[in-house]
């Protein structure tokens, strides 16, 4: 199911903490976006993947600081982002276009080469200290980090 998005700042969340994100600009009184929800929906439910994939609905009409971000003028509006930018938009219910958009993404994704996991830790050779590296992140605005070392 896709998510149902409740503030902007649970938009910019999601945007930022996804690989590819799906956005679909919908609104209650729409017959179109009705008619391509169930698609949408059966999309989201096969191809949805914490971290890397996922599905929002945006209720143009209860969202309309996210919908004026990106300009929606109709319904429904499906916006593709990667790594938080916009890549492609499909006006209108077009369940041809989303469904071959969406098996693109989500082969890439399922193409991404998972990170190899760590090797366990050599034994401490005899007379070597351990160290100890503490820190903290900060967030300075925007997509902008600040690491310190102690």
């Amino acid at each position: 199911m896709p998510i149902e998005i409740n503030s902007p700042l649970q938009f910019r969340t999601l945007l930022n903490g996804h690989t590819y994100l799906v956005a679909d600009f919908t609104a209650t009184w729409c017959p179109p976006c009705k008619v391509i929800a169930p698609i949408y929906e059966q999309l989201a439910s096969a191809n949805a993947i914490a971290g890397k994939l996922a599905f929002v609905s945006v209720n143009v009409d209860e969202q309309q600081e996210v919908t004026a971000q990106y300009g929606i003028q109709a319904m429904p509006t499906f916006l593709i982002f990667k790594d938080g930018k916009q890549i492609e938009e499909i006006k209108g219910a077009n369940p041809p276009a989303l469904k071959k958009v969406v098996e693109r993404i989500a082969a890439d994704v399922k193409t991404q080469v998972t990170p190899p996991k760590p090797k366990p830790a050599e034994e401490k050779k005899e007379g070597e200290e351990e160290q100890t590296v503490s820190g903290s992140y900060e967030i300075t605005g925007g997509k902008h980090w600040k690491m310190s070392l102690t």
